[in-house]
């Protein structure tokens, strides 16, 4: 028999558990070519080193990346590429522009590759070999500043499409979009969103063509970004746009009829679920056109609005606040607290009441629980402590309203969020009772651990990621342990929960074992679920249905004071919990 050894080094660019992951893969890899059969000739195109992208339009070249210059410090940090254009008639390979990250990509003409390097666009017309900045002169800011500055290359808004012909590309920045020339010869705004802090997006009505036609109307999707509010507006060709729908729902995509001028959206509401309305070209008087929930006026149902606050650092950020379906005008209810990041555009979604999404809001809500929320932003090497410092206020100004008990609040998060909530409650006692699915507990071992799900390590996730760390832990070593709910577990008084799949591809299920046995050494009250072969999410509904029930049931106890069955006072020993489960049916 062969011997059952896999051999690791240190110098692999792809570690091993990424390639046995990607497998299959591997052993599918194929190079595209062209064959020219009445000359008996073949061209091989993409090689061991340099993908293909795309075909530029017209087929005459396609576009190509070689990322192999730059694969040792893509290990851990971000990836990139040299590109080129290469031939289909002779194979041969032009530079275009080295050391590329992201977005690159050819116009639909064929004329012009274009990428994003630094805070700009360029392009590369392949007719005359000359390459322009072609945003340098714009008025605005393409790239998005918004996110920690984890990466060398920060990311941009992303293009909204093109103009027949190569005339222009249509570009997004926060709030607006933009036409800009190809060949460099200045910009425009089509709208003006930024003054009213309104974002407008162009929405593709004919998704099988690659360009607008400058004489047709454009459409836009908008947003407001401190009311929630939403719609679509259209711009008549040289007009400014004129808003058509603009209300307090969340909708859906545009669409149009092949050869009519009839349109479809969808709209929704929290307490109305999404449904179709049929109307005309300027979206006046649409119909109604289907009942998705006959049912739901048979239910109370709860209700949403914003919450203003400002973090322990003056930043402005919302919340949405689900009311009860119970709620009465007077009386104070217990609140669950369940974030991640940016949450607060949740505020118009419909959700069904479904025990087997266990993370359920509207069910929550059918308890007698409020839902707070909120929004979480972050600083520089501080994951764990920006959130603290905006979560604080964000339940401040919730209870700032009288309606809800602030001795009976309890915090949920999964993931990242189950990450700031086992942060949490190491550093502040203001939640009753507290459930954390699949959080990092450790992050100098989660930094040295692989991603499962992909065989990747972990590292990229604190250095240019998620965790916005930004650097190894060797280099920081007191953000990493300040940051880490492990490592703070001595000053934890809240009971929590916990729920990790055995099988856990994103955060490793040694996370919560960690976690547990120093909660175990140091007598805290913790209870972790853990899951017999399931992932990151639950995926066989017994399980899906015996977590929901069990989050009820711990803040159940703890918020209502409802009798706390057995394993939450004591545990269940294993025995039993193997012969009485298989024998009982699931919780319900």
């Amino acid at each position: 028999d062969p011997p059952g050894v896999e051999i690791w080094h240190s110098l692999d660019v792809d570690p091993v558990p990424q390639q046995r992951v990607r497998e299959q893969q591997l052993r599918r890899v194929n190079f595209l070519s062209a064959w020219y059969p009445d000359e008996d000739r073949f061209v091989q195109l993409g090689n061991n080193l340099t993908e293909i992208t795309r075909m530029v339009e017209g087929g005459r070249n396609v576009l190509g990346l070689d990322e192999s210059p730059y694969d040792q410090s893509a290990m851990f940090r971000q990836q990139f590429f040299d590109l080129y254009t290469i031939d289909v008639v002779t194979g041969n390979k032009e530079l275009i522009e080295n050391r590329l990250t992201g977005l690159s990509t050819a116009s639909p003409g064929g004329r012009y590759v274009i990428w994003f390097e630094g805070a700009d666009y360029f392009s590369h017309d392949l007719r005359s070999g000359e390459t322009r900045n072609i945003t340098e002169d714009v008025a605005t800011q393409f790239v998005n500043l918004d996110v920690t500055p984890t990466r060398e290359q920060m990311p941009n808004f992303g293009i909204a499409g093109y103009l027949e012909d190569d005339e222009a590309i249509l570009l997004n920045d926060r709030w607006d979009v933009w036409e800009v020339q190809l060949d460099g010869s200045g910009g425009r705004a089509l709208t003006a969103g930024a003054s009213e802090s309104i974002r407008y997006r162009v929405t593709d009505l004919d998704p099988d063509e690659d360009a607008y036609d400058p004489d047709e109307p454009l459409y836009y999707t908008t947003y407001g970004e401190w009311t929630k509010k939403a719609g679509y507006a259209r711009a008549e060709p040289g007009d400014e746009p004129e808003m058509l729908i603009w209300d307090d729902k969340s909708f859906g995509r545009l669409m149009k009829a092949d050869d009519a001028d009839v349109f479809v959206f969808r709209q929704e509401r929290f307490e109305d679920s999404p449904d179709y309305f049929v109307a005309g070209a300027d979206l006046s008087n649409a119909r109604q056109v289907t009942t998705t929930n006959p049912f739901q006026d048979d239910f109370a149902w709860g209700r949403a609005e914003l919450i203003d606050y400002e973090n322990e650092w003056g930043r402005p950020l919302q919340g949405a606040l689900i009311y009860p379906a119970d709620y009465e005008p007077g009386r104070q209810y217990p609140m669950l607290v369940y974030y991640y990041e940016l949450v607060s555009q949740s505020l118009h979604q419909y959700q069904v009441p479904d025990p087997t999404n266990y993370y359920n809001i509207q069910i929550w809500s059918q308890e007698g629980y409020f839902v707070f929320r909120p929004d979480i932003v972050y600083r520089d090497r501080r994951p764990g402590q920006s959130s603290v410092e905006t979560l604080r206020p964000a339940v401040a100004a919730a209870v700032a309203t009288g309606m809800i008990d602030q001795e009976n609040m309890g915090l949920i998060g999964h993931s990242w969020g189950g990450y700031q909530t086992a942060f949490f409650v190491t550093q502040d006692d203001l939640f009753k009772s507290a459930v954390a699915g699949a959080p990092l507990t450790n992050l100098m071992s989660m930094y040295l651990s692989f991603y499962g799900n992909s065989g990747g390590t972990d590292a990229r996730i604190f250095e240019i990621g998620q965790g916005r760390m930004q650097v190894p832990w060797w280099e920081d070593y007191d953000s990493y342990f300040n940051n880490s709910p492990l490592h703070q577990i001595q000053n934890m008084n809240t009971p929590l929960l916990m729920m990790f799949g055995t099988n856990d591809g994103a955060v490793e299920y040694n996370q919560g074992v960690e976690f547990y046995n120093a909660a175990r050494r140091l007598g805290k009250d913790m209870v972790m679920l853990s899951y017999d072969g399931e992932n990151h999410g639950l995926a066989r509904e017994p399980n899906q249905r015996d977590y929901h029930s069990r989050i009820l049931q711990w803040f159940g106890h703890y918020l209502k004071g409802e009798p706390a069955p057995a394993w939450i006072t004591g545990g269940v020993p294993f025995i039993e919990q193997k012969d009485g489960l298989q024998a009982k049916k699931p919780i319900a």
